[in-house]
């Protein structure tokens, strides 16, 4: 066991990795942690997050994806929870899209068929072409 003085003369204690070139972090006993400026060996006074390079998702607004919910929430009911990720052809899925858009550009708001607007089939259609792009080596190939 340290002493707080030992603790602050910085004795026994083991550096961890260091993540952000202005920061890093020295491991104390019983897991306590603190950061320091690498530069000037400041303490810093607030806890350490390294999320440099990933997903800002605070930056999506959740609510405008309602209308492509209802539009799977529709699709399980029509065909099945899911059934999309069975697999889609890459065309079929374009066309569906831009058969939305144009119904849009008409003036058109809501599918006749789904009754539910068509902004919402629109974005259904890009996460589906967006999904497969990402998951399917052979959906790049032409259909």
């Amino acid at each position: 066991m340290f002493t707080d003085k030992q603790r602050q003369q910085g004795e026994g204690l083991a550096k961890g990795p260091t993540r952000a070139p202005e920061e890093e972090a020295i491991r104390l006993p019983k897991g306590e942690v603190r950061a320091t400026e690498t530069a000037t060996g400041t303490v810093l006074e607030k806890g350490l997050r390294f999320n440099q390079g990933k997903r800002k998702w605070s930056y999506v607004n959740f609510k405008s994806l309602e209308p492509m919910v209802e539009v799977l929430e529709f699709g399980a009911k029509k065909y099945a929870p899911f059934n999309w990720q069975k697999g889609l052809k890459k065309d079929e899925i374009l066309e569906s899209m831009l058969r939305h858009v144009v119904a849009m550009i008409d003036g058109e708001t809501v599918d006749k068929e789904s009754g539910i607007s068509h902004i919402g089939h629109v974005m259904c259609n890009a996460m589906f072409y967006s999904y497969f792009e990402q998951n399917k080596e052979d959906f790049h190939q032409k259909s």
